[in-house]
C-alpha cells in the first residue's frame, strides 16, 4: 500500500489535472469574495463564504477524480501493479486516498485563501469554535463521499471519456435530485406569524397548521433523501441547523463503507483489458 501511494502521490504532483483544479479554486475564492464585496447593499458575513465553495466542489472532484484514476486503466498502469503482486483492494483503496487528499488539499486552499483576504474585508467569523469544527467535520465528509463515489465509477468503468461522463452527469443528477427533495425535506409545519419589537427581538404572535403541508412521513423521508446526497448535504451546510449538522455525519458515513464496500467488490470480480 505506501509503494502504491508514494507512485499516486508522485502522479499527483505532476498531474496537469490536479494543477488546474487547484488554480480553479483560487480563480473561484477570489471572486466569490470580490462578489461579496462588490456588493455594498448586502451585509455579508465571513461564515457564508466559508460553506460556498463545497457547493460546487463535487463537479471538480467528479472530473479530477475520474480523469486521475481513469489514466490508470487506459495507460494500463491498474494492469501492471496486479501483475507486480499488489492487490486489487490496495489499488482500489489507494485512489480513493490520493483522490481524497487531493480534492481535500484543494478545499483547505480554499479556506487558506478566503481568511487571508476575507477576515480584513468582513471580519472574524461569528459562529463558535465548536460549530466551525463540525462545519469542518461536515465538509470532510461530504468531499470523502463524492471521492467514493467517484473512485468507484472510474474504478470499475475501464474506458476514461465513459467513466468522466458518467461522474459529470452523475453530479448534475444529485443535484437535480436535490433540489427536487430540499422543499419538501425544509417544509415547515406550521405558518409562524411573528413581530420585531424596536431592539429587534423578533416575537410569535400566532402558529397554524399549514394547510400544504405533505405530513409528518412524507417530509421524513424526503429529508433521509435529502440527506443521503452528499451534494443536497453542501447545500444544507449553510444554512447552520443543529439539527442536520448532528445528522449529516451519519448519513455520510453510511454512504462512504457502502459506496466503498461495493465497489472493491465489483473491482475484484472485473477483468481487466
Amino acid at each position: 500500500m505506501i509503494k502504491l501511494l508514494k507512485a499516486g502521490f508522485f502522479r499527483l504532483k505532476k498531474d496537469s489535472i490536479f494543477w488546474l483544479f487547484v488554480f480553479l479554486t483560487i480563480g473561484i475564492a477570489g471572486f466569490t469574495l470580490f462578489r461579496y464585496a462588490s456588493n455594498e447593499n448586502v451585509n455579508v458575513q465571513l461564515d457564508k463564504i466559508v460553506n460556498e465553495f463545497i457547493m460546487y466542489i463535487g463537479l471538480f472532484i467528479a472530473i479530477f477524480v475520474s480523469i486521475f484514476v481513469g489514466k490508470e486503466h487506459s495507460q494500463g498502469i491498474i494492469r501492471n501493479k496486479i501483475i507486480v503482486g499488489h492487490s486489487r483492494i490496495s489499488i482500489f483503496l489507494a485512489n480513493l486516498i490520493i483522490s481524497i487528499i487531493g480534492s481535500i488539499l484543494c478545499e483547505i486552499v480554499y479556506l487558506v485563501f478566503v481568511f487571508i483576504i476575507g477576515i480584513p474585508l468582513f471580519g472574524q467569523l461569528q459562529m463558535s469554535l465548536s460549530q466551525f469544527a463540525i462545519i469542518l467535520l461536515n465538509i470532510g465528509l461530504i468531499i470523502i463521499s463524492f471521492c467514493s463515489i467517484f473512485n468507484f465509477i472510474s474504478m470499475i468503468c475501464s474506458e476514461i471519456t465513459v467513466s468522466t461522463t458518467i461522474c459529470i452527469i452523475l453530479f448534475i443528477t444529485m443535484y437535480v435530485v436535490q433540489a427536487s427533495f430540499s422543499l419538501t425535506a425544509n417544509t415547515d409545519k406550521y405558518i409562524t406569524h411573528t413581530y420585531t419589537d424596536e431592539n429587534g427581538v423578533s416575537h410569535i404572535v400566532s402558529q397554524e397548521l399549514d394547510p400544504n403541508y405533505p405530513g409528518d412521513e412524507k417530509v421524513k423521508q424526503a429529508r433521509m433523501i435529502y440527506l443521503s446526497i452528499p451534494e443536497g448535504q453542501a447545500m444544507e451546510l449553510g444554512s447552520n441547523d443543529p439539527e442536520y449538522l448532528r445528522q449529516m455525519p451519519i448519513y455520510s458515513i453510511i454512504l462512504i463503507c457502502a459506496i466503498n464496500i461495493l465497489g472493491i467488490y465489483i473491482f475484484s470480480k472485473k477483468e481487466l483489458k
